[in-house]
């Protein structure tokens, strides 16, 4: 049997609120559906309607039972997929994947699920960047210490799958779980789409090129997530595109949701975005105020209203500092800024040296960068250097 972590105790006490409301999540009573909801390749249904009255998308935590975001799911007679469609048995899932699932009502911390989808951010080559940050398919991940590595991922993976969380303010994927990929997995990449042609898409730094620009969905723009399989590298540094869909997170109207997740928008404390996903948060209990804000992990608990995650609950985490170890390069002393690993690091008078001050940093040095990056800002705002 696998070990369940138990959740935080605020944390259950709020999902033993998600009970009492997901019951009426559909209006209560009716004539409920017989048939099961079939899989949909965005991990929802069409409409809140059968016996759906849940949507959760969260971390695996356990898998005996199947425990996602805190909530024991019976998953008799459920389908289980991947995010590509093919079908997966119980022993394939794991604590740190990801899963989308459309379930039955939540009674205190247990529901049936109906349908469970686990899918992967990212497969590909990868690198180390530093002791805490892979580079795979042109994508920084960030590894903290407590993402889970399953098989093949003690040390560098020349290939790696990986499951987390997308932080769109930063840039980055945030790794939940890492493991070895697979002979036949095809590469694949789910980010934020940066632009597009006729016949590209752009992720980050990498350009995937398609044949047939038909399998490119017309509706795609800059700002999307994007969900891409690809086929070959090409001769220019590009990526055969072999497939490409909208991947953006959307319950339907009248589920009650668990969302857990990255802050990708955010207005204030009442009106923000989680993976895309618009909350209203104006009569929600929130749970670390001071710490929401754009990047922060986030939970929350409410009910789909017209496109948007009306929420009663909500717990956030600051987002952690960003680490990134290397040689100086480009330094300027006189704006106080220097380039590492491709990042303008910026220092002020409250970043704290380690190993020397300021008047040891010179070109060609290693050294060791601790910061927050804020949307829109030129560079990495240094809290920590430590020169070796």
């Amino acid at each position: 049997m696998t070990h369940r972590p138990e959740a935080p105790l605020s944390r259950r006490r709020w999902l033993a609120l998600a009970g009492a409301t997901s019951l009426t999540a559909c209006g209560g009573g009716g004539n409920l559906a017989d048939e099961q909801p079939s899989a949909h390749p965005l991990g929802v249904a069409t409409g809140g309607t059968g016996r759906v009255q849940s949507f959760l998308s969260a971390t695996v935590t356990g898998t005996a039972p199947l425990t996602v975001g805190g909530i024991s799911l019976d998953t008799r007679g459920a389908a289980l997929s991947d995010g590509d469609g093919e079908p997966l048995r119980g022993n394939d899932l794991a604590p740190g994947m990801t899963a989308r699932v459309l379930a039955g009502p939540i009674v205190a911390t247990s529901a049936r699920a109906y349908s469970v989808i686990v899918d992967t951010q990212i497969i590909g080559g990868a690198s180390w960047l530093d002791s805490r940050t892979l580079l795979a398919l042109g994508q920084r991940v960030s590894v903290p210490a407590g993402a889970l590595r399953g098989p093949g991922a003690a040390g560098t993976p020349p290939d790696v799958q990986v499951w987390g969380q997308l932080d769109l303010s930063a840039g980055r994927i945030v790794a939940t779980r890492l493991e070895r990929a697979q002979p036949n997995d095809a590469p694949m990449l789910r980010g934020l789409l940066d632009n597009r042609g006729t016949d590209w898409l752009q992720v980050g730094s990498l350009l995937a090129r398609a044949a047939d620009a038909s399998i490119i969905p017309a509706g795609l723009a800059s700002g999307a997530v994007v969900r891409l399989v690809l086929g070959a590298p090409l001769p220019d540094g590009s990526w055969q595109l072999l497939q490409a869909r909208d991947d953006a997170l959307r319950p339907p109207d009248g589920l009650a949701v668990e969302l857990e997740g990255r802050v990708t928008q955010f207005t204030s404390a009442r009106r923000f975005a989680l993976d895309g996903v618009p909350v209203d948060a104006s009569r929600a209990q929130i749970e670390g105020l001071a710490q929401l804000q754009a990047g922060a992990s986030a939970e929350v608990h409410g009910t789909m209203h017209d496109g948007v995650l009306v929420a009663t609950e909500v717990a956030a985490q600051a987002p952690e500092p960003l680490e990134i170890s290397g040689r100086l390069t480009g330094l300027d002393i006189t704006h106080q800024r220097f380039m590492l690993k491709g990042w303008q690091v910026q220092w002020t008078a409250n970043t704290r040296f380690n190993g020397g001050g300021s008047p040891g940093l010179r070109n060609g040095r290693k050294l060791t960068v601790r910061g927050n990056w804020r949307p829109g800002a030129a560079a990495l705002q240094a809290l920590q250097i430590t020169l070796e």
